[in-house]
């Protein structure tokens, strides 16, 4: 047995941001953590270099992508801190945005280490994994989808001298071209899969810095309560990531994790990145209830969006005293006929009565949209600006409007591919990655003749205007409390607040960047984003 072959290092690598870009741009690599766990239980040594949580106030220029920023530390630095003794090195590549820059990463580290496997996983790498073999040669192998049992496998097989083709839910080199091996079904004990190992990872940095996509109210860290996704929209590659198999933890088991993490880091606040979080009303109101005759006094949020079927009155009132206190719903259209295009099953009439029952219990809410979505008309865009209104009328706390954008793996994608419009290719990559420098902008690209980038942009900046015009003239109050919150407390206490916070604090490192002109520079410590608790 190779010894070499059993030391695995991970890499969660740095990120490409702008000033102008919208919302944190980090949080704690959840997934990385799973994975590290899952070796680290087969017996395997891992180590982990984030490349961000090292390095959360630095920022750094990049001569290639000429109007961004780095956040964290520089390519090269994450090279020096690589285990030289790992005969495996993981690199996590989650967003198709960053790609260019992660296969920057994965040729210095091939450079360093010409001898070493070099693994990427995550969900840009399952939609693109045969494009990444094919044209990256600094790359062995990709993992696709759950990357747990696969990692696991693939250290197992180099260990032990087997071929790698042996492995299932692989996409690797063979003979000059990219070969898939079997297929790996969906881990289904999800009870059974290792809590996240967050002790190789600066977690408490993560927790001290509020680097939440959520409401920050308080010490947060990220959990999961359920795998997958039942449901099949067609701008979205989740059923190519993780299937349609939707797999939900005990709740007693999701709890006994959030307590630990109370004890181990203090924390208050558990934001549930899951994909589709509230699928069964059964399992939630479980879930709500034994929250509830614990009376841990902790909050919990819902920041990546889910779906309205099961949160009636009854079930909002649960989430709200369970300590449920921000919600985002993820509606994409107001216009029906748009819904049965993209497969969106929802009901746009009792989205709104749960958002109004979620309201009258007292928890924050969002709705996420989409514009320019393929097939999309003008009246799709008239009539999702009536929902619109609507959301402002019930009271909704934030909507945001955002140009539709191919994922590799969707559906959308595929159908633009075989019309000849779209391709992998740097330019495509290129394209995503400078929507970083700023949301609604001419960075916008529009993918439906009836509507030219620029007015997609326009259309997603009119979205955000109208919405807090009409909701700032139905409920005055709330722009008092706005300014209140941010001038006076001086608290990133909302999404909008913790938007404005990151805006301000980008500016003041561009700043110092063009005073200094260092390649590197650190967040001033007034400019830091800090947490109420912390």
């Amino acid at each position: 047995m190779n010894p070499r072959a059993s030391r695995v290092c991970l890499i969660h690598p740095p990120t490409l941001t702008s000033v102008g870009a919208y919302g944190l741009d980090v949080v704690a690599p959840l997934g990385l953590a799973y994975i590290a766990a899952a070796l680290k239980n087969a017996g395997r040594h891992v180590s982990v270099v984030d490349g961000i949580g090292e390095a959360l106030q630095q920022y750094g220029s990049v001569p290639e992508f000429e109007g961004l920023l780095v956040h964290g530390m520089s390519l090269d630095e994450v090279v020096s801190r690589i285990d030289p003794d790992a005969g495996v090195i993981g690199i996590s590549n989650m967003f198709s945005n960053q790609w260019l820059f992660v296969r920057d990463l994965a040729r210095r580290v091939r450079r360093a280490f010409p001898d070493r496997v070099i693994v990427l996983g995550g969900e840009h790498v399952t939609a693109c994994a045969e494009h990444i073999i094919e044209n990256c040669p600094e790359v062995d192998v990709c993992v696709l989808g759950e990357g747990e049992e696969t990692m696991v496998g693939l250290v197992s097989a180099r260990a032990e001298g087997r071929d790698l083709r042996e492995v299932g839910g692989l996409v690797l080199r063979s003979e000059g071209r990219a070969h898939r091996t079997a297929n790996r079904p969906r881990i289904r004990a999800v009870d059974e899969i290792p809590e996240p190992d967050w002790s190789l990872v600066p977690i408490e940095k993560y927790i001290d810095n509020a680097c939440t996509y959520g409401f920050n109210i308080g010490r947060s860290i990220p959990m999961l309560a359920s795998r997958g996704c039942p449901f099949e929209c067609t701008f979205c590659s989740s059923p190519e990531m993780w299937t349609t198999r939707w797999s939900v933890r005990d709740p007693r088991r999701v709890i006994a994790e959030m307590k630990k993490y109370m004890r181990l880091y203090g924390v208050t606040n558990f934001d549930f990145y899951d994909l589709t979080a509230i699928v069964k009303k059964d399992w939630i109101a479980d879930f709500c209830r034994l929250l509830i005759k614990e009376d841990l006094k902790i909050t919990w949020q819902l920041p990546s969006g889910t779906r309205s079927e099961a949160l009636d009155a009854e079930i909002t009132a649960l989430l709200h005293e369970s300590g449920c206190r921000f919600l985002i719903y993820a509606p994409e259209s107001g216009s029906v006929p748009e819904l049965r295009r993209i497969k969106k099953k929802v009901n746009l009439d009792k989205m709104l009565d749960s958002m109004r029952a979620a309201r009258k219990a007292g928890i924050e809410t969002k709705a996420n949209l989409i514009f320019g979505m393929l097939g999309a008309t003008w009246r799709d865009v008239f009539n999702t600006f009536g929902f619109i209104f609507r959301l402002a009328v019930a009271g909704v706390d934030n909507v945001t409007g955002y140009p539709f954008s191919p994922y590799p793996g969707s559906e959308d994608f595929r159908t633009l591919e075989r019309e000849g419009r779209l391709g992998l290719s740097d330019d495509y990559f290129r394209s995503l990655l400078m929507l970083c420098r700023n949301l609604h902008t001419k960075n916008t690209v529009s993918y439906n003749d009836a509507f030219s980038s620029t007015m997609l942009g326009l259309i997603c900046s009119c979205a955000f205007i109208f919405f807090y015009s009409v909701s700032y003239l139905l409920r005055p109050w709330r722009l008092a409390q706005l300014i209140h919150t941010y001038f006076i407390k001086n608290e990133a206490s909302s999404i909008l607040t913790l938007a404005f916070a990151n805006v301000r604090r980008k500016k003041a490192v561009a700043k110092l960047m063009t005073e200094s002109r260092a390649p590197t520079a650190l967040v001033p410590q007034e400019f830091q984003i800090r947490n109420k608790a912390g």
